[in-house]
């Protein structure tokens, strides 16, 4: 990895202060938990044809966290940060039979179908316009993805990611060079070797340069205005019309959170002039798409960052026919 060696006038240097958590990285129906928990507590759900069991959540953020010690050269196991989403509640068959109010705990078994986790990598950090951005790596596990009809060694689903965690408000910076959408592994060492491929083929001093380039670009409020309302637009577009306009995956009530920040986010909100550079702009759509569920949180997290570089694209070109500002 080259992240230690990032020497540019665009950023500004390694910082190595350790850092708090103020706020979740995603919260919309989700629930904080621990890893102990999910350890212990959890059932794990199973293939229905042999009764093999899936690759359990556990295993995957030990994976996670075993692969980014071994790239980063950590000397302690790094600890995630986890969030789970729609519980999948049952019972042992001794109790078939009583209210759900006189259940005891061991007579309850859970699992969530979902899980995000973030890991920290410590020590790794650097800083724009004045947000201090940490190295993080995580993915997402959604068992509504997986084929748990078949037997054991059909692909199970992943979603991967390494980016950069903005401290302030834990919005999370990812691009197309750090994620994995799609991943389908059989076994923990097909997975651990995908998750480290990922992690050494991330070009981190690039992304941070890109990430630096929004602080150059301001939009005035009509432009901000205008990319407001076309976006409320292109949830109704024709088909025909929509897929010839780039893509945008933030749903309509995020888009109102995100015209609500711009005057009243303590972090990202416009200047006193209206005008509001895309960097803030960009953390708006970040902190937004944390009202996003499990399963389409990766999702719009990069497409928030696509979507910022096509307005930068357009802002570089006065004769651009991009939609959104056209």
């Amino acid at each position: 990895m080259e992240l230690l060696r990032i020497n540019s006038s665009a950023v500004n240097g390694i910082i190595r202060n350790p850092s708090t958590q103020q706020s979740s990285f995603i919260e919309a129906n989700t629930e904080e938990i621990s890893f102990a928990e999910m350890r212990d507590h959890h059932v794990i759900p199973v293939f229905l044809k042999d009764n093999e069991p899936t690759i359990s959540e556990c295993e995957f953020v030990e994976v996670m966290s075993q692969a980014a010690q071994d790239c980063f050269g950590l000397s302690h196991f790094p600890v995630a940060d986890i969030r789970v989403s729609h519980p999948v509640k049952g019972r042992v068959y001794e109790a078939r039979h009583k209210k759900a109010q006189d259940l005891f705990p061991h007579e309850c078994t859970i699992y969530y179908e979902r899980m995000a986790f973030m890991i920290r990598i410590n020590g790794i950090e650097d800083e724009i316009s004045g947000n201090v951005l940490e190295l993080t790596v995580g993915g997402v596990k959604a068992y509504h993805l997986d084929n748990l009809n078949s037997s054991k060694g059909n692909p199970e689903h992943f979603k991967i990611f390494i980016g950069f965690k903005n401290r302030v408000c834990t919005n999370l910076c990812v691009s197309s060079d750090g994620v994995v959408l799609d991943l389908r592994v059989r076994s923990l060492d097909e997975l651990y070797e995908k998750v480290s491929e990922m992690m050494r083929g991330f070009d981190a001093v690039d992304y941070l340069r890109n990430l630096s380039t929004f602080t150059a670009y301001e939009l005035e409020e009509r432009q901000f205005a205008q990319i407001i309302g076309r976006s409320r637009l292109y949830q109704f577009l024709p088909k025909g019309l929509k897929s010839e306009v780039p893509e945008l995956l933030i749903n309509d009530t995020q888009i109102s959170r995100i015209a609500d920040s711009y005057y009243h986010d303590q972090n990202f909100s416009r200047s006193g002039s209206g005008t509001i550079d895309l960097w803030r702009f960009y953390n708006l759509f970040t902190g937004a798409n944390k009202q996003s569920y499990i399963d389409k949180y990766l999702e719009r997290s990069l497409n928030s960052f696509d979507f910022t570089q096509q307005v930068r694209q357009a802002l570089d070109n006065p004769n651009s026919d991009f939609w959104y500002l056209s």
